[in-house]
């Protein structure tokens, strides 16, 4: 039995992912920080969302507070297969924790990051913030608080200087999800430290550009994440990319690569991304897992 973790800051397809992975025949995965059977293409709608709100809340609780055995034993109960893990339940910052809190685990776990262009995610991150924002008052008093205390100065000298109101939930949605790099520099302070914990087997990242496009970077991850116990036959494969796009957060249903869509953000959202994401240092990062950001 082989054991993995995809970790995965959200907004980054992992939805995606998941459900496809527990399509595999060998495969047992579940799903963000409520850890359900990723089994359900519209597990996290915002209708889904809603109906399980609290549960999402205390996952977000137990993901440090639950060992990863705690976690796991739940997903071997969801299933038979010869490999089980998660997608996006834990973030690659949450692993130096666990191995601190409770120390190495029994098991082996393959280890890999999903990561997707940061343009992208803000964009992905602001289509979920303005509707979530409406109804999860946790969210919107966890993120605002991130506002405040990272940059408020900040925050209003650019409201005045473009006359917006940044508390507008649509304006501050965006704002908020811009500050939310400041979580992708976490997990890359982390991926400092994984490759040496105890039991895991780092294989880096995972592109979501790639995945849910090329059938061939999907048999890799299914190779990946069972140490290639398992492969992606023709038909699994042709079944998961005929069912299409799982969930959406972004504002508009137009697909475009990440340049096209800086250059469609209103010129205080070019502002704002370019600051937090200078803030945060992470363009060399992300040119080294092959992003550009020559439009910037």
């Amino acid at each position: 039995m082989k054991r993995f973790i995809i970790t995965s800051h959200g907004w980054s397809a992992s939805n995606w992912l998941a459900f496809a992975l527990n399509s595999h025949e060998d495969i047992v995965c579940t799903h963000s920080a409520r850890n359900i059977l990723a089994n359900r293409q519209d597990m996290n709608s915002d209708h889904s969302l809603r109906e399980n709100l609290l549960q999402l809340h205390q996952g977000y609780v137990s993901r440090q507070l639950e060992s990863l055995e705690e976690k796991y034993a739940k997903i071997e109960s969801l299933g038979r297969g010869s490999v089980y893990g998660s997608v996006h339940v834990l973030r690659l910052r949450d692993l130096p924790y666990l191995w601190e809190r409770f120390g190495a685990p029994n098991q082996g776990y393959e280890v890999m990051n999903l990561v997707r262009h940061p343009v992208s995610l803000v964009w992905s991150g602001y289509g979920q913030f303005r509707t979530l924002f409406r109804y999860d008052i946790n969210e919107l008093h966890w993120t605002l608080g991130k506002v405040l205390r990272e940059d408020k100065e900040y925050v209003l000298e650019t409201a005045l200087k473009y006359d917006f109101y940044p508390g507008d939930l649509e304006n501050l949605a965006f704002i908020g999800a811009s500050v939310v790099l400041g979580s992708l520099r976490k997990d890359l302070d982390a991926e400092e430290e994984v490759p040496a914990l105890q039991g895991v087997n780092y294989k880096k990242v995972v592109r979501m550009e790639r995945v849910t496009t090329d059938p061939g970077e999907l048999d890799r991850v299914v190779r990946e994440i069972s140490d290639s116990q398992c492969r992606a036959s023709r038909s699994y494969l042709e079944n998961v990319y005929k069912a299409g796009i799982v969930n959406e957060h972004k504002k508009d249903r137009n697909k475009t690569d990440a340049a096209r869509r800086y250059m469609m953000f209103s010129p205080w959202q070019k502002e704002v991304f370019n600051h937090f994401f200078e803030k945060y240092n992470l363009r060399r990062a992300y040119e080294a897992y092959g992003y550009d950001f020559s439009f910037l």
